[in-house]
């Protein structure tokens, strides 16, 4: 009998058992019940055998996590610089002593990949009925998590309500964070921060992980122009604040005509990640990272203060890049470079037969910076280097759809001269 039609019968027979037990019980069988008969456990345990085996082995380059619930490994790509994606890698990093985010290069190499696999559902069921998984990467939430709602309509910048600089003072930034005392400490400010989710990982769960890697305990700023997702951010702050590692604060406005005005306390990191690409012509100047806004951040950082970006549109992230390096106040952050690594062309990184068909993210023409405005002196640089994965070993949001839609991010990081 073949493995598939094997665990067929299986499901049959434990389908039977089921109907046979609540018709008998009154109530519905659970793993308490299966634990109490030994030849139903048995059963059980073959089945699940038989799913690991029929499930086969995940991809080259996407996440290795088993979901006993769907019977197969998790279809997203393994986040950047990890062998599991953003939404197993708790599992990833329990189960190697907590990785520092530099393993795996989005998933490892074939061996190294089949011996996870091999170990993946070593399951035991505990005597009340609880499974636990001996190498900690087997899914059993059935939990639906939606991650691809989105705002439908990108805000325009140029509007007349977000023309006028937003001003903040000492006072504000004390009264939010603490106290005088606490303006002592360096600050990352993530513009475009949408619904906060690069912030709101670095203020809990990524806290530690960050710290790990910057050697920085971070005050933390999220600014957003659209002013609903303000308010909710700074909701969640408010009803999560006594788990929350690190002090943070949400702010509505355009970041690129109020960054000075903020007056934002001991800066010592910017991040511009996954901005509004607006790709037409007509639509350029609502660009985030413009000479212009370069320059203005330039002002803010003191020596040595990082900025960081990111797109998944790729035509965006080269103008970013290009835009930065025309700007003699900044070079690429080396030390970063050599930490993380540089990220490898699908092509590069793996045999092409076993590349995935990558989803575009954003289907217009694109028209350039340069072409459009060729004041701007805006040149293509002749050699991008892209991060292997984001330097704050946190996520946004876009980083969890671009590992579900298998969509590469590119990712660069500079240091103020």
């Amino acid at each position: 009998m073949t493995s598939t039609a094997r665990a067929d019968e299986l499901r049959s027979i434990l389908r039977d058992r089921d109907e046979t037990y609540e018709r008998e019980t009154h109530v519905r069988s659970s793993l308490s019940a299966i634990n109490a008969d030994a030849e139903w456990r048995a059963l059980y345990d073959e089945l699940k055998t038989l799913e690991l085996e029929l499930a086969g082995t995940p991809r080259r380059g996407f996440c290795l996590a088993y979901v006993k619930r769907k019977r197969r490994y998790c279809a997203y790509r393994a986040r950047d610089g990890g062998t599991m994606c953003t939404l197993h890698r708790d599992l990833e990093e329990s189960s190697d002593g907590g990785g520092d985010g530099d393993g795996g290069g989005g998933g490892g190499d074939a061996d190294g990949a089949a011996a996870v696999c091999q170990a993946i559902e070593r399951t035991t069921l505990a005597s009340e009925g609880e499974a636990t998984s001996t190498t900690l990467v087997n899914v059993t939430s059935g939990k639906k998590k939606n991650i691809n709602r989105r705002m439908k309509k990108m805000t325009n910048p140029l509007a007349a309500p977000y023309q006028t600089p937003k001003t903040l003072d000492e006072a504000h930034w004390a009264r939010v964070f603490g106290g005088s005392d606490a303006l002592k400490r360096p600050l990352l400010v993530d513009i475009g921060t949408a619904k906060g989710g690069f912030i709101k990982a670095l203020a809990r769960e990524r806290a530690d992980a960050c710290t790990r890697a910057k050697s920085i305990e971070y005050n933390l700023v999220g600014v957003e122009i659209y002013e609903p997702l303000v308010i909710a951010a700074n909701a969640w702050v408010q009803t999560n604040r006594g788990s929350l590692k690190r002090r943070a604060h949400f702010v509505h406005c355009n970041a690129n005509v109020s960054l000075k005005s903020l007056n934002l306390p001991n800066i010592r990191a910017i991040c511009v990640q996954f901005p509004d690409p607006w790709s037409r012509a007509r639509h350029v100047e609502r660009r985030v990272m413009t000479p212009d806004f370069a320059r203005t951040i330039a002002d803010v950082l003191p020596s040595g203060g990082e900025l960081y970006c990111c797109s998944d549109v790729r035509a965006l992230a080269e103008e970013m890049y290009d835009v930065v390096a025309a700007n003699d106040d900044f070079k690429l952050d080396e030390v970063t470079y050599k930490r993380i690594g540089e990220m490898a062309e699908p092509s590069e990184s793996m045999p092409l037969e076993n590349v995935p068909e990558l989803d575009e993210a954003h289907k217009y023409e694109w028209k350039s910076l340069s072409d459009i405005k060729s004041e701007e002196n805006v040149q293509p640089s002749s050699k991008r280097r892209w991060l292997r994965a984001n330097p704050y070993d946190a996520h946004t949001e876009r980083d969890i759809v671009c590992e579900g839609k298998i969509r590469p991010v590119y990712r660069f990081a500079v240091i103020r001269a």
